[in-house]
């Protein structure tokens, strides 16, 4: 028999019709429906960059708490690695008008994914650059000054010489 998985359908998911839906208990823990077991803040990490959208809802209630459970897991990414400078944050509290909120809400989102995908475009042109170096070493010596200093970097010179 197979097992069904327990996703939910919402329209905020960005074009994704399933999320993975996970209950939080009273204790902060949280429970993945689809795999039956508990995981930590770490373990979410690697599901929402996996891919996977979530949907957090309170045992008890039936709340949604996604926002609350996502803003946390940034709390705590926040403790080991750094993103947010202080001042930013210090305008985020001082700044509590609809404006701010029209920021957050339209803007920054649109411009961080317009960033990933242009960051995305670039390391692919990049790499068939590289590739095209690789295949055709005069036009790239010709191309790039130092184009020998930029194969090492890169790891392509160690490919060419185990060919020879």
């Amino acid at each position: 028999m197979k097992k069904k998985s327990k996703t939910t359908k919402t329209a905020e998911s960005d074009g994704r019709s399933d999320r993975i839906l996970i209950k939080r208990y009273g204790n902060r823990r949280l429970y993945n429906t689809e795999t039956s077991g508990y995981l930590n803040y770490q373990e979410l990490v690697k599901l929402i960059r996996d891919g996977h959208d979530v949907q957090v809802v309170d045992s008890r209630t039936k709340a949604d708490v996604t926002k609350a459970v996502l803003m946390q897991v940034i709390l705590e990414e926040e403790k080991t690695q750094s993103v947010l400078p202080v001042s930013f944050l210090f305008q985020v509290i001082r700044s509590r008008e609809s404006a701010v909120q029209d920021f957050f809400k339209n803007y920054l989102s649109s411009s961080f994914e317009a960033y990933l995908k242009t960051k995305e475009e670039l390391d692919r042109r990049f790499r068939r650059f590289l590739q095209m170096g690789s295949t055709a070493p005069e036009l790239w010596e010709k191309l790039v000054p130092g184009a020998d200093a930029v194969k090492e970097f890169w790891g392509l010179g160690k490919k060419e010489e185990e060919k020879k």
